[in-house]
């Protein structure tokens, strides 16, 4: 008889053990969770005792842009292992990262604001990434009254009037903006051409800039490019016609490969302009060094700068990652995001939602990797851009340029 109890309390327990993990696995809301969800949906975040700070973080692990979601993951937690090393937040309080696929889908995104916005002890949320995402994910985060970081730099997001919503990279009208005052202030040039990609992205940086160019007194040529192209040679030729003495390019990743490729073949080596694309690997592994030598790009960071803290910065993210582990853009921008997050948290003295709102809302002069961060009334909080240098086929720190 007692080892018949015995058996059946055995089986008791089992059954136990595989209804809590059933629990776990249902927690996760919907594939496109990452990592299982460590809070508990069911308590509060803004209770300030012990327990861990949760922060989430919707990142592009899967999908097209997958690569640059690792990027973004280990910057992520990169910042944690370090607060938590030093002591945590908030007299002791550890940070634990929640991470939640977005796969760089609207939809998914959409999907990823609603899992945070459901788990109540999600403090604020880093990401996404992309503008569309944060566009059609943004309504749900101001709903559940999350503070949330987004990435985009679409100049639409200046506009939404989410209260909730901090944008953490200066956006495409400012970065042309920056262009145009490099042009004006240091190249001194009477004429400029512009090979721009013809839809939003390119022909909002064009027009900023020759109306600044413009009110300087220069003559403009905007050329278009359209996605797909691969010819560019007639507006290349027009340019030179024309006799353009600077050139900017703005444009997508594999029309930026066409035009370096063809202006070098003919000959148009200006100076050379262009948006933060060029200072990505994957573009300029597509070029050869000649094409794009000497090129400047307005950019949020580069990483080979005399800044001591740059240096460490990258440093530190190779001995943690390995040495053929860059610390670029997307390392830098979600890396000092968190430390933003994190400061913003220890002026609050809370982790409550809102009084981490309010604090991110009242940020002056942080220091950031991507520039100094300020908040102004459209919750930017970035207003200024690295200038890098391509030599050698490597971005190299130039100056940075501030569009006021």
């Amino acid at each position: 008889m007692k080892k018949l109890i015995a058996l059946l309390l055995v089986l008791v327990m089992v059954a136990g053990l595989v209804a809590c993990a059933g629990s776990n696995d249902e927690t996760k809301g919907n594939d496109t969770t990452n990592t299982e969800n460590t809070a508990d949906s069911n308590s509060d975040s803004n209770t300030d005792s012990g327990e861990p700070i949760y922060i989430g973080l919707s990142a592009k692990i899967t999908g097209a842009d997958a690569a640059n979601g690792d990027r973004m993951v280990k910057a992520a937690q990169m910042a944690v292992d370090e607060v938590n090393a030093a002591g945590g937040l908030l007299g002791g309080r550890k940070v634990e990262l929640v991470i939640q696929d977005d796969a760089t889908d609207n939809a998914i995104a959409v999907n990823v604001a609603n899992i945070f916005a459901g788990n109540d002890k999600i403090s604020a949320v880093v990401g996404p990434w992309n503008s569309g995402m944060i566009l059609a994910a943004e309504g749900v985060y101001k709903d559940a009254k999350i503070p949330f970081f987004g990435l985009g730099t679409n100049p639409q997001l200046l506009e939404l009037g989410n209260e909730y919503c901090f944008l953490v990279r200066a956006n495409d009208n400012l970065m042309a903006s920056c262009a145009a005052k490099l042009i004006i202030d240091e190249f001194k040039v009477k004429s400029v051409g512009i090979m721009y990609t013809n839809n939003e992205f390119g022909t909002g940086a064009m027009e900023v800039i020759e109306a600044a160019c413009k009110d300087a007194g220069m003559a403009v040529y905007p050329e278009a490019i359209n996605i797909g192209d691969t010819d560019v040679t007639g507006q290349i030729l027009d340019l030179k016609s024309k006799g353009a003495e600077c050139m900017v390019v703005w444009a997508s990743d594999a029309e930026y490969v066409l035009t370096a490729r063809q202006a070098y073949e003919l000959g148009l080596q200006v100076p050379t302009v262009a948006s933060p694309a060029i200072t990505m690997d994957q573009v300029r592994d597509l070029c050869e060094p000649d094409w794009v030598e000497g090129w400047y790009s307005v950019t949020d960071f580069v990483g080979n700068s005399d800044d001591p803290e740059v240096t460490a910065f990258c440093d530190k993210y190779a001995s943690d990652y390995g040495e053929g582990q860059k610390a670029e853009l997307y390392v830098a921008d979600v890396y000092s995001t968190f430390k933003l997050v994190f400061d913003a948290i220890e002026r609050a003295g809370s982790a409550d939602r809102q009084a981490i709102r309010d604090a991110v809302a009242e940020t002056k002069d942080f220091p950031m990797l991507q520039g100094v961060a300020t908040c102004d009334e459209n919750n930017l909080l970035i207003h200024s851009a690295t200038v890098a240098v391509i030599k050698d086929n490597v971005p190299v720190m130039y100056t940075t340029v501030s569009a006021e």
